[in-house]
């Protein structure tokens, strides 16, 4: 009997659930990491890029022939080149500079176009970086492209409903996987679409389950600090999910996490799980640990491992 998909876009989601063994101590709560870094261009970001796509060809915005454009600093724009690829469209992604050259090469090798912009930003000392900073000019780029340019579709990941909504899914599978055993979730913010799906998932099954939000240690305009977006920005390029998270009353509380300890966490992982994470899921389980220390034995955390660790092989950066 023939036992096979009509796309590869059909690989999309569904991720396994996977229990740790070596990093928990013996009276820590269990950790549960879902490794999305086995979608099929190596990230979560293929959820929301087909989710985005589909919402935005139902609404007659994204139509046959035009292009698609969207601001990143890597897992978006790999998964909208994919994606995009797919389904016939171009795709030209915008980044900020400074990002590791592995990402490019991925988008390049999907057809896409990329253009890097210079930012001030990643001139800190400080390596981990956080998206919703960097990527304004990129995404100031992206509107004024897409009022000038016709046959132009923006995916705004950042305020794109369609991203919530992919991971409101992924939220439903981690509950199914752990049989709505879980009681407490981390994820790292980025645009926030991650956080905020799961988050409404979960809550709405588990109302007392631990919402945790995790961020660079190098973000000025922090969640941390009650920014909903990057101050002296319109909302057509800044806030949107962020602004969202804290309107929603999800959250249970947040954590920062610095590039060292991202880095250390993701080599852990490798090295005893066996699990070729990149250094965001580091933060993800270093975040996941400090609640599961906090927790003690018999409770269970839930996180998720972002994307592969292929690329960030030149240098390894804490990014959302």
């Amino acid at each position: 009997m023939l036992n096979s998909v009509n796309s590869v876009l059909d690989l999309i989601g569904n991720t396994p659930l996977v229990k740790l063994r070596s990093i928990p101590g013996g009276s820590d709560a269990e950790i549960f990491v879902k490794p999305e870094y086995l979608n099929p261009s190596g990230s979560l970001k293929d959820r929301i890029a087909l989710e985005m796509i589909r919402a935005a060809e139902a609404a007659g915005k994204l139509k046959p022939g035009y292009r698609i454009i969207e601001a990143s600093t890597g897992n978006t724009g790999i998964a909208l080149s994919f994606v995009g690829s797919c389904l016939g469209y171009k795709v030209t992604i915008y980044m900020p500079e400074g990002m590791t050259p592995e990402r490019i090469k991925i988008m390049e090798s999907y057809g896409a176009e990329v253009v890097q912009l210079k930012t001030e930003k990643l001139s800190s000392t400080e390596k981990s970086i956080a998206g919703s900073e960097v990527e304004i000019p990129t995404r100031q780029m992206c509107l004024n492209i897409e009022r000038s340019t016709p046959k132009t579709w923006w995916a705004r990941q950042f305020s794109n409903p369609a991203n919530t909504a992919a991971h409101v899914k992924t939220g439903k599978e981690i509950l199914k996987q752990m049989d709505g055993k879980v009681h407490a979730f981390c994820a790292s913010i980025g645009t926030g679409g991650t956080l905020l799906g799961i988050a409404k998932a979960l809550k709405e099954r588990v109302p007392d389950v631990e919402t945790v939000a995790v961020e660079p240690a190098s973000a000025m305009y922090s969640l941390l600090s009650g920014h909903r977006k990057v101050p002296g920005t319109s909302d057509e390029i800044s806030g949107g999910i962020v602004a969202d998270i804290l309107d929603s009353g999800l959250l249970s509380g947040s954590m920062s996490v610095t590039n060292d300890e991202a880095v250390a966490m993701s080599d852990r992982l490798v090295k005893e799980e066996g699990l070729f994470a990149g250094v965001s899921a580091g933060a993800n389980v270093y975040s996941a640990l400090k609640i599961a220390e906090r927790l003690g034995k018999g409770k269970r955390v839930a996180t998720v491992l972002p994307d592969s660790r292929d690329r960030y092989l030149t240098e390894k950066k804490y990014t959302t």
